[in-house]
């Protein structure tokens, strides 16, 4: 399913990404040893066992409340109206647009668990790049995500 988000909103987040020092994981991260800190052999590691800086900047696209794009930079940017994390929602899976259908447009995009998924900054760049004209979209299905890009090889994330 093809979701649109605000194209300028996404720019801003890649920015607060590709600028911090240091990067919040994704779960497939945590459990990433390439991103431990050294000597950590914890067979389940918490967030304190990772070195932040080996995180590599990017986008985690969120199935939670709605389906959305955030910045996995840290410290976070903060959202609006007193929110602790500035998000892009996906138009059509946004509960504040669509109230009565985001958890079903959520379920036949992300799927029916909750999670996040983490989008390389390149990858977003890319497709950033090749949407300059109109929104910012993702291919999203509860097995793949792929973005459009300007080069054919690279529309895949």
């Amino acid at each position: 399913m093809k979701l649109h988000f605000d194209h300028a909103l996404v720019t801003c987040l890649l920015a607060h990404a590709e600028a911090a020092t240091e990067h919040t994981p994704t779960f497939a991260q945590l459990c990433d040893k390439t991103f431990h800190r050294e000597g950590v052999t914890a067979k389940y590691p918490t967030s304190e066992d990772l070195d932040l800086t080996k995180i590599p900047p990017g986008l985690m696209l969120v199935g939670d409340l709605g389906v959305y794009l955030m910045s996995n930079g840290t410290p976070g940017l903060a959202g609006q109206k007193g929110t602790d994390h500035l998000v892009a929602y996906a138009e059509e899976v946004d509960p504040q647009i669509n109230p009565e259908g985001w958890y079903d447009m959520k379920q036949a995009s992300f799927g029916a668990d909750d999670g996040a998924e983490f989008l390389s900054a390149e990858c977003v760049r890319k497709a950033l790049e090749a949407t300059v004209n109109g929104k910012f979209w993702l291919n999203v299905t509860a097995q793949y995500i792929s973005a459009p890009s300007l080069t054919p090889d690279n529309s895949g994330i």
